[in-house]
């Protein structure tokens, strides 16, 4: 299975809102009061068009490269409290989207890009990836991104039970534990039958994994598009 772990150059106005909240850290500290934990956050296109974008939290751009279909940022600090997120097409100026949306101190979040056109949205969940250093297995949950997709359950290849099942579009899971291994595949399946496999990968013990099924059920294969499932490791 292919990680997917891209977080191509971020724009030099987002990087002075990173500075910004560790100088205010710095600068409560100096004076013996509380310091500001920022929120971490990983921004994720799952919107399943071929159409590229620029996206924005409050003025300034999250990256100079093209926020594209699979795209995901490693997590960035952004200041506690709320934030306007926007997305543009890319290089222009009108607005296709934009959210206000709260994040919280000391927490992570993986903010998606989901659906298209009229029905694009943002969808946002909390990492909680706590895990004592003994853990001895991988963590893994599931969300279904895939727009016209019915309810999906999620398997490893060859288990007797799925991990989590029938979750309908913009449902998530929490983590669960899953045997780490070398070659580790899993099944996205409707109703016990088989309709996408991941390919396989490495799951490594300790580590916060998150698929999620993505595209349309009626593209055909070879389509960018088709009806498929993306993994990504929390980092």
């Amino acid at each position: 299975m292919e990680i997917s772990n891209k977080l191509k150059n971020i724009g030099k106005g987002f990087v002075a809102i990173v500075a910004i909240s560790v100088a205010l850290s710095a600068c409560s500290k100096r004076n013996d009061q509380p310091s500001i934990i920022a929120a971490g956050v990983s921004f994720i296109n799952a919107s399943p068009t071929v159409k590229e974008f620029d996206i924005y939290i409050g003025r300034d751009q999250l990256m100079a490269d093209a926020f594209k279909y699979g795209i995901k940022s490693v997590y960035v600090a952004l200041y506690p409290g709320t934030t306007t997120l926007r997305i543009t097409e890319r290089g222009k100026p009108t607005l296709l989207l934009t959210k206000d949306q709260t994040y919280q101190s000391g927490k992570r979040y993986s903010t998606f890009l989901i659906d298209t056109g009229a029905n694009r949205s943002f969808l946002t969940v909390v990492d909680k990836l706590d895990s004592p250093a003994t853990d001895t297995k991988a963590k893994v949950r599931f969300l279904n991104l895939s727009p016209d997709a019915p309810a999906l359950s999620l398997a490893v290849t060859g288990a007797a039970a799925p991990l989590f099942t029938n979750k309908l579009f913009k449902e998530s899971t929490s983590f669960t534990d899953v045997e780490p291994g070398d070659n580790v595949s899993f099944d996205l399946k409707e109703a016990d039958v088989v309709k996408a496999t991941l390919a396989a990968g490495k799951l490594e013990k300790g580590k916060f994994y998150t698929i999620y099924a993505k595209g349309y059920k009626g593209k055909s294969d070879g389509d960018l598009l088709k009806f498929g499932a993306n993994i990504f490791v929390a980092q």
